[in-house]
């Protein structure tokens, strides 16, 4: 019994914070915050490690719209002054295992608690679709399924038997000598 009569004391000690943040745009978040009366915008940009970040109040600007401008006139001001942003696409990271952009060693398990092994590529197409492909290691062997799994990262094609019959082509062009 007091156990309860604590709990609900602590709980309704604490109370809920009226926070209410809303993102605007790019690099604009508006923050409502009743517990500390803010209001307002936060800009934030960050390019190659280093990070900005600036708060607009209603109350000091005059209001929302006047805060909102500032907010979008300093966040194209730091856009045209700052370096521009670096893609990470097709950069190796410290969490790549296979030291390939877009193939990785995929392990999974069946319902016998046997573990199937397989390089997987993955990518996305111009339209921001992801696709993904599996070459088994039981089924092509070790080096042959990495080899089809770099090669449908590299061609970004899903078409199975495409990449079988352009990996034999590359492979009989490594094998022959060359005329010269």
């Amino acid at each position: 019994m007091c156990a309860k009569r604590l709990g609900k004391k602590k709980r309704a000690g604490k109370g809920k914070t009226a926070t209410n943040t809303k993102r605007i745009a790019t690099g604009i978040t508006r923050f409502d915050i009743e517990v500390r009366r803010t209001h307002g915008y936060m800009v934030r940009i960050a390019r190659q490690g280093s990070r900005h970040q600036k708060f607009f109040s209603d109350m000091k600007y005059g209001g929302k719209k006047s805060a909102l401008a500032a907010a979008v006139a300093q966040h194209d001001a730091w856009s045209l002054e700052l370096p521009q942003r670096l893609s990470t696409k097709d950069r190796l990271t410290s969490r790549n295992q296979t030291g390939r952009v877009g193939v990785y060693l995929a392990v999974s398990r069946d319902s016998a608690d046997e573990d199937y092994e397989a390089f997987c590529a993955s990518w996305t197409d111009t339209e921001g679709r992801r696709h993904k492909m599996n070459f088994s290691l039981q089924r092509y062997g070790k080096k042959r399924a990495w080899q089809l799994a770099c090669l449908a990262r590299e061609t970004m094609k899903s078409d199975r038997m495409h990449l079988l019959r352009l990996l034999e082509k590359q492979l009989a062009e490594k094998k022959s000598p060359k005329n010269k």
